[in-house]
């Protein structure tokens, strides 16, 4: 899997971390609220040679929306431009997003894997997955330890 090649705005997280984490998630998801302060703290108490970036994969309603949510709420992190196509395009290649995208995505019920918030962990390097279940690891406060970060 070359993600750097499928989705060119992962191509400086991919070289400049040892893991990226993809953060599917929305300002507007009841779910998504303890998460995204929790992976700030995290993100932004790394030392000065980040082990892990974050790419915010947006499941606001609108542009608006996903900017207010990023200034407002989230870490130094990138995110996929909302208009870019391969916001789109990384949901349907990992299905993840939201329950009410499923349609709109051209995805079945079956397509979708998981929902919002999800952190899905990949190896920068080898671009292997590391786990879907980075939100899990960050709650059991076992996320630095479990990967190296």
């Amino acid at each position: 899997m070359n993600l750097s090649k499928a989705f060119p705005s992962l191509a400086t997280p991919l070289s400049t971390s040892q893991v990226i984490g993809l953060y599917f998630a929305s300002s507007w998801c009841p779910d998504c609220t303890p998460i995204t302060p929790k992976l700030r703290m995290m993100y932004e108490g790394q030392s000065s040679d980040k082990k892990l970036e974050v790419v915010y994969v947006s499941s606001d309603n609108t542009e608006e929306q996903m900017k207010n949510s990023l200034s407002a709420s989230h870490g130094q992190w990138s995110c996929i431009p909302f208009d870019s196509a391969e916001r789109s395009e990384l949901k349907r290649k990992f299905g993840v997003c939201a329950g009410k995208e499923v349609r709109e995505l051209g995805m079945s019920p079956s397509d979708r894997k998981f929902g919002i918030p999800t952190l899905i962990l990949i190896d920068s390097k080898s671009e292997e997955i590391l786990t879907y279940d980075g939100v899990n690891d960050l709650l059991n406060d076992d996320f630095i330890q479990k990967y190296s970060l």
